[in-house]
């Protein structure tokens, strides 16, 4: 074939039809709807995306061109990097001075602590002399006061409460201090940004993606109103907005929320009038607490590592990346290293500074993205309708919008159909948890890490905490569903104690010569006959008092209304509720003790 001739061969382009054959093959002629998957925001994710997905005509506008998904510059962040703003907390003001200039030494971009652990005199020594930094402050006290101490003229950044999530946290709501704090820091610091919409409360309760953005921007809306009735003009209020997200364990879902948020706020001032010049939204962010175990703690790094990329590619302006210790105390040296360090290696290793919303016409994301903006969109309205977010709060709206949400989250981790690392999949019993260990809070992990609290007190009072493995015949018969078990205990901190069953007949002399008070029998459905279920009956009637026996397998309906009527107490399979009926063990042994 001569060179003009290869030039003029062409390629039949596949339709999406061919990939999905393609895909359906590779599952065995199975349909490829079945890789289909629904998240909590409703969103059905499908296996293959393409052009059909988004609207006709494709709009991809160039960052920082409207909708302004892609970003407010044509430069990204090459034109001003996210700021490293990790926040830093210490046990006295002194050590938090001293702290601070050496992250801000070793790559910190920005002041960031909680100046309600502090008197003012002292939030004023930590900040001195450090004028050139911006300010990344959030507060549950006064902001007034915290303006009067530490405000200047040149103070950049933000510094700023949210009333209304103080109010969702049983807090005072608007109050005379925030207007008077927004007047006083326009005149003494007017580069200082000073209206804040925190969300991480909303996050941290269960909210989805959708009712963070819903909420956020019903928020912005409720701050604007008000200062629009006493005489702030729409530029001078959005030039002082700052918006706070909290960034969860979804990759591109997370990417998609913080795009759609800059689309909803582009329409939202649209609606005001304002100039598309105007139109930027400043956002900070810090990885989810809401996704932090104390259990297996080092995977937090991991779940840091991902939720800090992300909000990169989302196009954030500042950023704090937990901990990998964040659910106890303190945080020590090397974990508040590594958390800086996370961002340093994605900005100067990973190169993130220097790419321009990568993101960008990615037929899943930008899917995505547009099915993210238009549901929140349309639960601002429905928040509207309510009164808006305060109303929406004190009514107890907001709240139950978010604890559907919540009660669906629960259930998956209850059932393990969503896995947390070192918590309710893959947990060492030989570990001990984070020191000093903080189990308030909304972490999504907290039930399991109560349970396992309770076993290490048990222990430490003698009980014998394990369950006897009843393992049926050969080792190739039994180990699947032992395996099984023994990963379906340790969640609770239970550990497994093996006892071979080579004969049905040996069922109770086994039971008799291993006595503990919960057994589990493991083995392949075909050797769940009649003879085991007679030799259940056997044991239970004579022992019923003493132990519980659980059988590991998923019978069917019919079937299992014969185990139980043999003395079975509950079936332990994949999608069995794990949580309770750990729980329920973990409570017979509580009696024990009493």
């Amino acid at each position: 074939m001569n060179l003009n001739k290869m030039k003029n061969e062409t390629f039949t382009k596949p339709t999406l039809r061919d990939w999905q054959e393609k895909a359906e093959e590779s599952l065995k002629g199975g349909s490829i709807d079945r890789l289909s998957t629904v998240t909590y925001e409703g969103i059905k994710l499908k296996p293959l995306y393409s052009r059909e997905d988004l609207p006709s005509p494709i709009q991809n506008p160039l960052p920082g061109s409207s909708d302004f998904r892609r970003g407010y510059t044509s430069s990204g962040y090459l034109e001003e990097p996210w700021n490293v703003s990790q926040r830093l907390s210490s046990t006295s003001a002194k050590e938090m001075k001293k702290q601070l200039l050496e992250e801000l030494n070793k790559g910190q971009s920005a002041i960031s602590f909680n100046p309600d652990l502090y008197k003012l005199s002292e939030v004023a020594a930590i900040v001195e002399g450090l004028e050139e930094y911006p300010f990344c402050l959030m507060t549950e006290n006064s902001s007034l006061d915290l303006y009067k101490t530490i405000g200047q003229q040149n103070s950049k950044g933000f510094i700023g409460k949210d009333p209304l999530a103080s109010l969702m946290n049983n807090s005072k709501g608007y109050d005379n201090d925030w207007l008077e704090a927004i007047v006083h820091a326009k005149k003494s610091s007017p580069k200082l940004k000073t209206i804040l919409i925190h969300t991480t409360i909303y996050h941290e309760l269960g909210a989805n993606a959708i009712q963070e953005l819903a909420i956020a921007i019903a928020s912005a809306v409720s701050h604007i109103e008000r200062l629009l009735s006493e005489d702030f003009s729409i530029e001078e209020i959005v030039d002082k907005v700052v918006f706070h997200f909290s960034i969860g364990a979804q990759f591109f879902t997370e990417i998609s929320k913080l795009r759609a948020a800059k689309i909803l706020w582009s329409k939202v001032l649209e609606a005001y009038g304002l100039n598309e010049k105007l139109m930027n939204m400043t956002i900070s962010a810090q990885t989810s607490p809401f996704t932090k175990t104390l259990y297996d703690p080092y995977v937090n790094l991991l779940r840091a590592g991902n939720e800090a990329f992300a909000a990169i590619l989302g196009g954030i302006n500042y950023l704090h990346v937990s901990p990998f210790d964040e659910p106890s105390e303190a945080s020590s040296f090397t974990a508040n290293r590594i958390a800086r360090n996370t961002q340093l290696i994605l900005r100067e290793e990973a190169h993130l500074n220097k790419v321009i919303d990568p993101a960008g016409g990615s037929y899943y994301i930008e899917s995505i993205t547009n099915q993210i903006a238009e549901r929140a969109w349309d639960l601002f309205l429905a928040i509207e309708d309510q009164g808006g977010m305060e109303v929406a709060i004190e009514t107890g709206w907001i709240q139950e919008q978010i604890t559907q949400v919540q009660k669906k989250r629960l259930a998956d981790i209850y059932t393990r159909k969503q896995s947390i690392v070192g918590t309710n999949k893959y947990a060492n019993l030989d570990e001990s948890p984070l020191q000093n260990a903080v189990t308030l809070g909304n972490r999504l992990s907290i039930p399991y890490e109560k349970l396992r609290y309770q076993v290490e007190m048990m222990k430490a009072s003698s009980v014998d905490i394990q369950v006897g493995l009843l393992c049926l015949g050969d080792l190739k018969k039994h180990k699947p569903r032992m395996d099984f078990v023994t990963g379906f205990l340790a969640p609770g901190g239970i550990r497994s104690h093996f006892i071979p069953i080579m004969h049905t007949e040996n069922l109770k002399e086994q039971i008799e010569n291993n006595p503990l008070s919960h057994y589990v029998i493991c083995g392949a459905n075909d050797q769940y006959d009649d003879d085991l279920l007679t030799a259940v009956k056997l044991v239970m009637t004579e022992k019923q008092s003493i132990f519980k026996l659980y059988l590991a397998g998923h019978p069917t309906v019919e079937e299992q209304k014969c185990w139980k009527e043999a003395g079975i107490t509950e079936f332990l399979h994949m999608k069995s509720d794990c949580y309770h009926i750990l729980s329920t063990i973990v409570e017979d042994w509580e009696g024990e003790v009493k």
